[in-house]
């Protein structure tokens, strides 16, 4: 018997503790860093990538999922966008789906101009609108952007990045717009088909 506990004890003694769970990554989950200058939240899911605010950092800044675990390092900044690679595979697993939606993205088709399209925010949740007219330049204090997308969505401090969305179809991240969601406005997004085919990216889907 003494030999038996003997050996049950080194047992449990050298028994290696099982990995954590990987944590789902969703369109709208928060993300950190120490140099953010803006709202720094992941977008829609491309394969072994995320898809960030510019203002997340710059090339080289380690960007952070929630409980402070690395994610990955800022490898490319754009006008409108910042793409995170992910190095820390064991710790995030990426999902077709939106933070605080029910609802799972299977592709990225383009809604038509009058179409309906909706987006997720942190503050006042889902709401829907219109899509008004594709091809717009903005004209922002940084510069102006060419080819974004306007809808009827409003928008409201703190939603920059939100995913806008049509049914399962993903259509972008809000950019910015004009008035709030009491008295009415209008907001914009660049088209995720433009980014996915400009950096060669496969968005992830259910």
């Amino acid at each position: 018997m003494r030999t038996l506990l003997i050996a049950l004890t080194l047992l449990l003694g050298t028994a290696t503790p099982a990995a954590a769970a990987p944590v789902p990554l969703e369109a709208g989950t928060h993300l950190s860093t120490h140099s953010a200058t803006s709202r720094c939240v992941n977008g829609y899911n491309v394969r072994g990538h995320l898809l960030v605010p510019p203002g997340c950092g710059p090339v080289g800044t380690v960007v952070r999922g929630p409980g402070g675990v690395d994610v990955g390092p800022v490898v490319a900044v754009r006008q409108t966008y910042a793409v995170v690679r992910i190095t820390n595979t064991a710790a995030w697993v990426q999902r077709p789906t939106i933070v605080g939606h029910s609802g799972v993205i299977t592709g990225a088709m383009e809604s038509p101009v009058g179409g309906r399209v909706c987006t997720v925010g942190r503050t006042i949740g889902l709401r829907c609108g219109t899509l008004q007219a594709k091809n717009v330049t903005v004209h922002y204090p940084t510069g102006s952007v060419s080819g974004l997308t306007r809808t009827t969505l409003c928008t409201e401090p703190g939603e920059l990045w939100s995913p806008v969305f049509s049914g399962s179809q993903a259509q972008g991240h809000v950019l910015g717009g004009s008035g709030n969601c009491t008295t009415g406005g209008s907001s914009y997004y660049q088209p995720l088909r433009a980014i996915l085919s400009a950096e060669g990216f496969t968005l992830v889907t259910g």
